[in-house]
């Protein structure tokens, strides 16, 4: 036990005070003073009951660490009579008071709160409590009027928006037309702001009506008002939200807010550049974004020349890059006929072959065919009839001059025209008829042909033992001179291009032997080649117009990539149109900035020349000069123009020059996604102010 000595009086406290540290000890003689009896009226005795009392109440609060804020709203504290809560007080405080119709009786709930805990902390009695938190809120509001009116709008938000939220028809909000939704949240308006008027005014019929007129109006207003103010908050957020961008790409914000706008007009997808590979840049995906870099390359300075620079070095290897790309999907490209002649040299090298088999050949027996030939040779007319007799000819054998004079030497009348006998004549009559097939037109003509063909090869078959050996060899490489010339038409648009299907057709059947041939054909490595030596021709031709080449290889529909793939596969066929698609793509790139620099600086060198401007030279008059394209150029012309106008007008040559260096960026660079993250504005949407805007109009009735 000890003894201390408080307001003059003697109290004593037991171990229990002399273990707290300082500050508790200071707390516990703050409850003991506060508990101590007036002189008047006090008694000894009962002062060390107090103070064992102060000492209790002291440790209990002090133990659980004293008051802790929580979230929402905070209920204040008791304090004595007349304390001014600071204006953070006040707002917590009004919140409650603000939320329509059942405002006030929020307002006395958390006050009747407020009193019991003080009550129940203080021992004081609950009406003695209460009345100082009254008069503790009057205190603190009439000190700090904005907080209250602060605190009333967040109650008043806070109390209408949920209900927004949870039937946003009753509010007008999606209605089909805004007099059709003005309708509805006037009424609603009204409702609202009259109840909380007659619950405020406890009943005046006056009061009520000024109210819900005062309602009506805000909800007439609110849907013409809420969207204003969600736009132009939506605005600023957006500004600060671009501006935060730019800093952290340490890039000039107006210059970065172009690039954005033009990136949002073109609706560009981020996906788009990495499909462009190494070479692509910002300024390839969208008419806008080229009009925004050919704006800076008619505008002298450091952006001019870093934009046509990156165009020159791009544009300068294309050619290159196309040959490149095409040689590592498609293999180098053969030369036609180095690939014929190489055939024909190998065909000739089978004569030995044709020799050895014709040298233990006896004799052949022509009259039947003799004999067909002179049938069909009376029936047939026009050209059928006249290449038959050719071949009927060929049948005859005229005698030599060896024979002639034999038959003089033995006294006998020169020999006469008789039909071959002799196979190798017969095999020679065969070849001639293969060459007359290869230039001859006409289905009946080549019909009556093949047919006598067979007639002459059935009989050679018969009379020269291992002759169809040979004949494979040879029928395989003319195959394969046949293939090379089919595969230089494949991509043409022509009538005697294959379709897709034919195409297929021909390939799976070329693979296939023929004959006596053993093992697969060479027939669609030779469609290949001679399909890859077209495609290097086109390229050799039309490399510099890579739009044509385009065109051309890629077709207007998708049977040249169906007949690429049956030659090379999906996979290559698509990286080959995808490389053209690229080209073309950056040649419209280089086209456009270069003529919209050119046509921009060319005018504005006639205006300084001649001291004119604003000439009005739009749209409707570039379609009546140039027609549908004439009319292209003008707007775009047009759209560079503003740029152009907003460049000089700012006179900020780093602007111009980041812009330039954004837009000439590749898929390694941070911009695209700069620009994505800007476009998308902030977090913050303009139908939610919007929704604010209109709870806080609905809920405007004046405060009691």
């Amino acid at each position: 036990m000890a003894t201390l000595n408080i307001q003059g009086r003697k109290v004593k406290v037991d171990d229990a005070f002399l273990s707290m540290s300082p500050d508790q000890q200071n707390a516990a003689v703050e409850e003991i003073a506060k508990s101590l009896p007036t002189p008047a009226t006090g008694e000894e005795g009962d002062a060390a009951a107090r103070a064992q009392a102060g000492i209790a109440r002291a440790q209990a609060v002090v133990a659980s660490g004293g008051p802790k804020p929580e979230g929402g709203h905070k209920v204040p504290d008791y304090q004595p009579p007349g304390f001014d809560m600071g204006a953070g007080g006040t707002f917590l405080t009004t919140t409650g008071e603000g939320v329509p119709i059942a405002g006030p009786y929020i307002d006395k709930g958390l006050t009747a709160a407020a009193a019991g805990i003080g009550s129940a902390l203080t021992g004081e009695p609950y009406s003695k409590v209460s009345t100082d938190m009254q008069q503790m809120n009057e205190t603190s509001r009439a000190a700090h009027p904005i907080a209250r009116t602060a605190g009333n709008v967040t109650g008043a938000v806070a109390g209408t928006l949920p209900a927004m939220l949870a039937a946003p028809e009753a509010f007008g909000i999606g209605a089909a037309s805004i007099p059709a939704q003005a309708l509805v949240s006037a009424g609603s308006g009204g409702l609202i702001n009259a109840a909380d008027s007659a619950v405020r005014s406890g009943g005046d019929p006056r009061e009520t009506f000024k109210g819900g007129l005062l309602g009506l109006g805000a909800g007439l207003a609110a849907p013409v008002v809420g969207p204003l103010v969600g736009k132009g908050v939506k605005a600023v957020a957006d500004s600060l939200n671009l501006g935060s961008v730019a800093r952290a790409l340490g890039l000039d914000k107006r210059a970065l807010s172009v690039v954005a706008d033009a990136a949002r007009q073109d609706t560009i997808d981020p996906a788009a550049l990495g499909r462009l590979g190494d070479n692509g840049m910002l300024m390839d995906l969208g008419p806008n974004m080229r009009h925004t870099a050919g704006a800076i390359a008619a505008t002298p300075g450091e952006g001019k020349q870093i934009v046509r620079s990156a165009i020159d070095a791009r544009d300068t290897v294309a050619n290159q890059r196309i040959r490149n790309a095409l040689d590592q999907e498609l293999g180098t490209a053969p030369v036609p006929s180095h690939i014929t002649g190489g055939i024909e040299a190998n065909q000739r090298a089978l004569s030995p072959e044709y020799r050895e088999a014709l040298h233990n050949a006896g004799p052949v027996d022509t009259l039947p065919i003799a004999r067909y030939l002179d049938q069909d040779i009376q029936s047939l007319r026009g050209e059928p009839q006249r290449v038959l007799q050719r071949v009927r000819s060929m049948l005859d054998h005229q005698p030599t001059p060896a024979e002639i004079a034999q038959a003089r030497a033995l006294g006998q009348p020169p020999p006469g025209t008789t039909l071959v006998t002799d196979a190798g004549e017969l095999l020679n009559t065969r070849h001639a008829i293969d060459d007359m097939l290869e230039t001859t037109q006409g289905t009946n003509t080549i019909n009556s042909l093949s047919t006598a063909r067979q007639a002459i090869d059935d009989e050679l078959r018969a009379s020269v033992p291992g002759i169809k050996e040979v004949d494979a060899k040879y029928s395989e490489l003319a195959r394969q001179r046949q293939a090379v010339q089919r595969g230089q038409t494949v991509l043409a648009s022509g009538r005697d291009a294959p379709r897709p299907q034919e195409l297929a057709q021909e390939f799976q059947k070329g693979a296939l032997p023929q004959g006596m041939q053993i093992g697969p054909s060479a027939v669609p490595l030779r469609l290949r080649e001679g399909a890859r030596a077209e495609i290097e021709r086109i390229v050799g031709t039309k490399a510099n117009d890579r739009v044509a080449l385009q065109q051309i290889i890629k077709g207007e529909g998708d049977w040249n990539r169906d007949r690429l793939t049956t030659l090379w596969g999906k996979d290559k066929a698509d990286r080959v149109i995808d490389l053209l698609d690229r080209e073309r793509q950056f040649a419209d790139t280089s086209s456009i900035v270069t003529r919209n620099s050119e046509s921009a600086a060319r005018i504005a060198a006639q205006d300084a020349v001649t001291g004119e401007s604003g000439r009005g030279f739009g749209a409707p008059e570039a379609f009546m000069a140039g027609g549908v394209r004439g009319a292209a150029r003008a707007a775009g012309y047009r759209s560079a123009e503003k740029v152009i106008n907003a460049l000089r007008s700012g006179g900020n040559e780093k602007a111009i020059s980041q812009m330039a260096t954004a837009l000439t960026s590749g898929q390694q660079s941070p911009v695209l996604n700069a620009l994505m993250k800007v476009n998308l504005g902030s977090p913050l949407q303009q139908s939610q102010v919007d929704r604010v805007a209109r709870a806080l109009l609905l809920s405007s009735a004046e405060r009691h």
